[in-house]
């Protein structure tokens, strides 16, 4: 069933779910059922329609990706929306908010989304009884956390866009084409790139030879000069696990 055709709120059976790298997932069938056994409904989210959940909100759930894309971000003074991070299956959303319980930004679709939603308070008395869970959740939240220190260094924009194009690829499976969810606006939005930059830096990768660009999509034609690229950002290591795993 596509996401745009789904019911807004629907039972989850996570024995049957397509996604391998949710946190549920990651361990044997005694872990995943009790994962789903504490699920709330799943919850389609759509772009344009509404918010999962806004900045200054009072954190309720953990959210983890079942399909499509989200990101999070603020508003400044100026109106100007500032992207914080984008959220594929698995990856859980609202991991900054664990501290104080309040949401740091917004979280929206960036495409029509599914997600799963883990009630906050039954979220931490299953991790008490099964402590496996808690060290994968640690284990994502260092990765968001390496993911942010990655992205805020000063680094170029072949550079920048490099590294994010190898991490979305690992992210997605590492296949030949990565089809990316989101538009070039938002990819500079989150790399701290005008729209522009990231278009030219994109076209200059491709008269290199190092890609093919089509409507939405990169095909990677020359792995290893992106990788030299990428190499002083480092945003593309650390998921090869994840990604084996999607």
């Amino acid at each position: 069933m596509p996401f745009d055709a789904a019911p807004t709120a629907v039972n989850t059976d996570c024995l049957l779910c397509p996604v391998r790298s949710c946190l549920g997932r990651r361990g044997g069938q005694e872990q995943t059922t009790a994962w789903g056994e504490m699920l709330a409904p799943r919850m389609a989210v759509m772009p344009g329609a509404g918010a999962l959940y806004h900045n200054g909100d009072r954190l309720r759930s953990i959210y983890s990706v079942r399909g499509g894309c989200l990101k999070t971000f603020t508003v400044d003074a100026e109106g100007n929306e500032r992207i914080r991070g984008f959220y594929l299956p698995g990856d859980l959303i609202g991991l900054d908010a664990l501290g104080d319980g309040i949401c740091l930004a917004t979280a929206a679709a960036v495409i029509p989304s599914q997600v799963c939603v883990a009630p906050l308070a039954d979220l931490r008395q299953l991790m008490l009884r099964q402590p496996e869970m808690a060290q994968r959740m640690m284990e994502q939240t260092s990765r968001e956390l390496a993911l942010a220190l990655a992205v805020s260094g000063d680094y170029s924009a072949e550079q920048r866009v490099a590294a994010f194009l190898l991490h979305m690829r690992q992210r997605t499976g590492g296949g030949e084409v990565l089809r990316l969810p989101m538009a070039q606006r938002d990819v500079g939005n989150y790399l701290r790139l005008a729209t522009e930059t990231v278009c030219r830096t994109l076209k200059g990768m491709e008269r290199k030879g190092w890609v093919v660009l089509g409507e939405r999509s990169v095909r990677f034609v020359n792995e290893a000069q992106l990788r030299a690229a990428a190499e002083p950002v480092g945003l593309h290591h650390g998921q090869s696990e994840l990604a084996r795993a999607a």
